[in-house]
């Protein structure tokens, strides 16, 4: 299967987001991949806490321009951003196939409240509710794990998927600076071994200025795809665009047959 691994630099204007978004889905024309996935926050990244958190719905136009968009170039795609659901907001997932047809697939679980010492504090539960299931989509051949982000910490959650045998585990992420410098690379690099799976992680990177004055904020980026045996096989360090690879589902067989970890756990979660 070819995928499409999608950097972007969003901020806090939805139609700036979706044109950038858009820019990437037309230029894959040529390359034809089965999905692109595209990070945390795609649609909306709140830079200001003066700036109300701008929450999709799936009935909202800049979805179904999506929608049709997907259908015409005959690709899917997976977005995650803020989503307005049940009168709750949730840091969520939507999938939307090469039909156009378009769900909520996954719903943060781990969300992130952090104090890094000197950085302000971030509270993610503050403007969003939590998720509480995994869940899983069928692309082609490959069965896709979802996780968000602060998701990639808890490792807990990554022996459920690899229970489930999952062939690709995708974590959009928002990454800082700080965090990501350290951990990013490792952490990625160890759910892909643990679970002998590809592990896909789009990113959002480098400075992001908000649209309603001189607030800004700064990502990682380094979007990633990790092999099961736990090397990198594509990295976009910084800037806006795409990559691409051809996902084989023999790597993952052979991975699995060399060490069968299936077989030897112990520990039920």
């Amino acid at each position: 299967m070819k995928i499409g691994i999608a950097q972007l630099n969003s901020n806090d204007d939805v139609r700036s987001n979706f044109e950038q978004i858009k820019q990437i889905i037309l230029s894959s024309e040529k390359e034809k991949p089965e999905i692109i996935f595209f990070p945390e926050n795609s649609l909306f990244f709140r830079i200001s806490n003066d700036k109300n958190l701008e929450a999709i719905s799936l009935e909202d136009q800049v979805i179904v321009d999506l929608q049709v968009l997907c259908a015409k170039q005959q690709v899917a795609i997976h977005l995650t951003t803020a989503v307005k659901e049940n009168g709750k907001v949730y840091n969520a997932t939507i999938f939307i196939d090469k039909n156009g047809v378009a769900k909520t697939v996954y719903k943060k679980i781990h969300l992130f409240d952090i104090e890094l010492q000197d950085q302000k504090p971030i509270r993610e539960s503050d403007v969003f509710a939590g998720g509480s299931e995994t869940s899983t989509i069928q692309v082609a051949d490959f069965k896709i794990g979802n996780s968000i982000c602060y998701d990639v910490r808890f490792a807990e959650l990554y022996s459920k998927y690899a229970k489930q045998d999952v062939d690709l585990i995708v974590i959009p992420a928002a990454f800082l600076v700080k965090t990501g410098m350290v951990h990013w690379d490792v952490l990625l690099r160890a759910r892909a071994i643990e679970s002998q799976c590809y592990v896909v992680a789009p990113a959002q990177a480098g400075e992001h200025q908000s649209s309603l004055g001189p607030w800004k904020r700064e990502t990682y980026g380094h979007s990633m795809l990790v092999s099961p045996w736990g090397e990198t096989l594509a990295l976009k360090p910084d800037g806006v665009g795409i990559i691409y690879a051809e996902l084989d589902l023999n790597l993952i067989r052979n991975v699995r047959k060399q060490i069968p970890m299936k077989n030897h756990r112990r520990i039920d979660f």
